[in-house]
């Protein structure tokens, strides 16, 4: 069985049923890369999540089980990054897989640097991130918050007119549960999304 390792938007089933016919998505911890925030080359009024190698590091995402018929639309989807294959034994398998891993895929970023103005973390793309997260269970949306760096002050609170082109099915009860758990976290204290003008 082929899967591919989501760490962000495909975290999300109705975000992942936007580019391909997702299956049931697995837990799953992915050692050996950090997740950044960080403008795009193809994208450049947001900015989205990225992974590149370190050591020291572990991320958390879900392993998507995947038709490799479907890889050129993902790669199209996905071209800021470089496609990777993985070994087995960097996961972390927080659910069985229903079919042992022939092959694992995830994403790289090819580069990477700071949210600027221009290109802010959207609060609609964090927002279906989290959601993912949360399907799993709430730490597990913290573990992601955590695990994420180059948190900056170009954060825009886009949630009544998302920029982000899948932001889509948002309900009230869990961006009332996402808001609880931003507001919770200690390292963001410094940082709050700016509405949108």
């Amino acid at each position: 069985m082929i899967y591919i390792f989501g760490y962000g938007s495909l975290i999300d089933a109705d975000c992942r049923q936007c580019t391909f016919p997702g299956e049931h998505a697995y837990a799953a911890r992915l050692h050996g890369y950090q997740r950044y925030w960080s403008g795009l080359k193809s994208a450049d009024d947001r900015s989205a999540v990225v992974i590149t190698p370190d050591n020291n590091a572990s991320v958390n995402g879900v392993l998507i089980p995947f038709d490799e018929s479907f890889l050129p639309e993902l790669d199209k989807r996905e071209e800021d990054y470089d496609r990777v294959l993985l070994d087995v034994s960097q996961l972390d398998l927080l659910d069985t897989l229903p079919k042992p891993a022939v092959k694992i895929y995830t994403y790289v970023a090819k580069e990477y640097w700071h949210p600027q103005s221009n290109s802010p973390i959207l609060q609609s793309y964090l927002d279906v991130c989290l959601r993912g997260c949360l399907a799993v269970n709430e730490q597990y949306a913290r573990e992601f918050l955590l695990s994420t760096n180059y948190w900056v002050s170009h954060w825009l609170d886009d949630r009544h007119q998302p920029i982000y082109p899948r932001a889509i099915n948002m309900d009230a009860l869990a961006l009332e549960q996402i808001d609880s758990i931003l507001n919770d976290m200690a390292h963001l204290a410094d940082y709050n999304p700016v509405a949108q003008g």
